[in-house]
């Protein structure tokens, strides 16, 4: 198919890049818009050359209001379209967007065409917006126009890096770069040429696009629980007994430790071999990865039961605990799946 006739679908969902002043008054609060509101903001759009059709079918909402069914409300909008379209745009709000491409990732199964995750720092009807680029050069990307290879991946663009979204995270409310992937390096880097990874790009898979099989719903009766100097005993006793909790992702200090002392793990091995709950250590540290036996500490950790998250971000590692119990309802088989790379959300085990 050549350029001219590829199309893309931009999938609207509110989020910064898509808000106005409530009542078109400054001194009031961003809102939500929909597209039709602010595109003439952008006069790029209407000069790509390529299709883009647009759907404000889902509700605009600002991104600290996503939740698991909007997900899937997302996901269904690219299955329902996937033959028509050479790929996708969704236009998201930034606080959210690392959970949102993580979930995009998981559901989907036998993904070959590209998934653009995008949205900006400051809103497309500013000034000084960064908004515009990031919507274009998606597009660019979901159309694979100008672009050397197809990227058959759930991306998040975002100030002129296109990262891995299940390994994205948001390391800046201020800087127009707002993501980073720290554990693996951008898919491509865009100036004024446009640069590929193409050796880090996960290989095209087979044929046969779908919603991921025998998925319910992701499940969110998880939570994340920070280790800190000084936690005490009772204060996990009482978290590990919140009503219906099936998953918790430990904080845990640098390569995976967690205090020693015998109380704190005996709380945490009664949660893992008792309540049954899935406990998955990841790092507090931005970059680097759990590492179980290197130090005493974290072997002690994990002979308690908790299973290593190696170098799965905390965004990463909730989300995909949320979609394994979801998808499973034998807690042996969300641990042995935890373990796996199923989306190169994770180097190794």
């Amino acid at each position: 198919m050549s350029d001219a006739k590829k199309k893309v679908l931009m999938i609207c969902t509110g989020g910064t890049i898509t808000m106005l002043h409530k009542d078109g008054d400054s001194s009031k609060p961003l809102v939500p818009a929909a597209w039709n509101d602010i595109k003439n903001n952008c006069p790029a759009f209407e000069s790509l050359p390529f299709e883009v059709d647009t759907t404000d079918d889902l509700e605009p909402i600002d991104s600290s209001d996503m939740n698991p069914d909007y997900w899937l409300k997302i996901a269904r909008t690219v299955s329902d379209n996937y033959e028509k379209y050479d790929g996708f745009v969704v236009l998201h709000g930034t606080d959210t967007m690392a959970y949102t491409a993580a979930a995009l990732s998981f559901l989907f199964e036998n993904l070959d065409k590209p998934v653009i995750v995008t949205g900006s720092q400051l809103p497309l009807a500013e000034a000084r917006s960064d908004a515009a680029q990031n919507l274009v050069t998606a597009l660019m990307f979901a159309a694979s126009f100008d672009i050397p290879v197809v990227i058959p991946e759930v991306c998040v663009f975002c100030g002129g890096k296109l990262l891995r979204g299940n390994r994205a995270s948001k390391v800046s409310s201020v800087s127009f770069s707002g993501f980073d992937t720290p554990n693996c390096k951008p898919l491509a880097e865009v100036g004024v040429r446009i640069k590929v990874d193409a050796k880090n790009l996960r290989e095209k898979q087979a044929e046969g696009f779908h919603i991921n099989e025998g998925f319910d719903n992701f499940d969110n009766n998880v939570m994340f629980l920070d280790i800190f100097p000084g936690i005490k005993p009772q204060t996990l006793r009482h978290v590990f007994k919140t009503p219906d909790l099936k998953g918790v992702i430990l904080r845990t200090y640098g390569a995976g430790n967690a205090p020693t002392d015998p109380a704190v793990l005996r709380e945490i091995e009664d949660a893992v071999k008792n309540r049954d709950i899935v406990v998955v250590g990841v790092t507090q540290c931005t970059q680097g990865m759990v590492e179980t036996g290197m130090y005493d500490t974290n072997e002690k950790l994990s002979q308690t039961g908790v299973i290593s998250g190696a170098d799965l971000t905390s965004e990463a590692a909730l989300v995909k605990l949320m979609f394994l119990l979801g998808k499973y309802h034998n807690t042996q088989t969300v641990k042995e799946q935890m373990r796996i790379n199923l989306r190169g959300e994770q180097s190794c085990y």
